[in-house]
């Protein structure tokens, strides 16, 4: 028996779903307010092929033109694809090399995506991609898994968030970034990106939610989906444990700090290993409720249009209480102290 995660809320027949230059597209309306932002949140397979993933981005980015969606998020890695394993730690590293945002092919292709975005009106404006990112300051060369914010006035080697939280794995090919959060106030409401990992540590949605008050936690991924967590005697078996806690973590962020959770996964089969990555990017409102989720093995593309992630919660309707509203009035910090300590064992 496995439990299942997508709880039996009742949709809509709102839903669309479309194929746009090659690709399905699950389009939602989330309001009928045009002035929020639309998302596309890219739930795709890059390869370990740069020229495939970058010629991926471009017809990614065309689709996202034609359906006038303001943000497009890409998974982390999303440029070089995903490490594999420490055998071919060499033949990993000369790809990451190569798919750094200065080599001169990939240089080009993100030069083109930057010039088709607009700074106003409908149109695509910010584009949130993942690669390396190698750092040459201090006289040593380090590098980093890293997200990257496009816009049309700043330069995206400006403005990325380097991963905190890094896998075994990755250690054996990244620098763990900083404890430098990175906060994007925009015209909709105000984000905070985070990458994967970093989603099983709390204290980093916390410090978004109360510290900086954002409105929104977008996470770029490449979430796997195989993991066997067994309980015999309850008759209670989980072989896909990883996917479920990529569900849950997303449910949790979200609730717990009253924000919006935005994922970007990769998904389906991994092409070094034959593991598979969970997909499922998806949008978790602050109540903890996914709205919308894509395939978890299959190339999509999600729509969410007129997200109205400033303030959403205090628009609720209040038949019980406003969850924001009693976070605000009764959250404070929980100071550092000792606990008091009780045996209930007897002496």
């Amino acid at each position: 028996m496995e439990p299942d995660m997508w709880i039996g809320a009742e949709r809509g027949d709102g839903t669309a779903v479309t194929m746009v230059g090659g690709y399905k597209i699950t389009d939602v309306t989330f309001s009928e307010n045009e002035a929020c932002p639309t998302f596309m949140i890219a739930n795709i397979n890059p390869r370990f092929d740069i020229g495939y993933n970058l010629s991926s981005m471009e017809g990614i980015v065309q689709a996202a033109h034609e359906v006038n969606a303001d943000v497009l998020v890409f998974p982390e890695l999303c440029v070089s694809g995903y490490v594999w394993d420490a055998g071919h730690k060499a033949e990993v590293q000369e790809q990451l090399k190569a798919s750094d945002n200065c080599q001169p092919e990939v240089k080009k292709v993100l030069d083109g995506i930057k010039a088709g975005l607009v700074g106003g009106g409908r149109g695509l404006k910010m584009v949130l991609f993942g690669n390396v990112r190698v750092d040459r300051s201090h006289g040593k060369v380090h590098a980093h898994d890293s997200t990257f914010v496009m816009t049309p006035g700043a330069d995206y080697n400006d403005t990325f968030y380097d991963k905190t939280f890094l896998t075994p794995l990755e250690k054996l090919f990244f620098r763990r970034g900083s404890d430098k959060r990175l906060v994007l106030d925009t015209r909709w409401g105000r984000a905070g990106i985070m990458m994967c990992y970093d989603l099983c540590f709390v204290e980093m949605g916390k410090r978004y939610a109360f510290t900086d008050e954002v409105d929104v936690i977008i996470t770029t991924a490449a979430w796997r989906t195989e993991a066997v967590r067994e309980y015999p005697l309850l008759n209670l078996k989980i072989d896909n444990y990883y996917q479920y806690i990529w569900r849950l973590m997303h449910s949790a962020l979200a609730a717990h700090n009253q924000v919006w959770s935005i994922g970007a996964n990769c998904a389906g089969v991994f092409e070094k290993t034959g593991g598979r990555f969970c997909g499922e990017s998806g949008v978790w409102s602050p109540s903890g409720i996914p709205l919308v989720h894509a395939s978890h093995e299959e190339e999509e593309l999600i729509v969410i249009r007129n997200l109205e992630i400033r303030g959403h919660m205090r628009h609720q309707a209040k038949e019980h209480f406003d969850y924001r509203l009693d976070f605000d009035e009764v959250y404070r910090e929980i100071r550092d102290m000792k606990p008091r300590r009780v045996s209930l064992d007897g002496p």
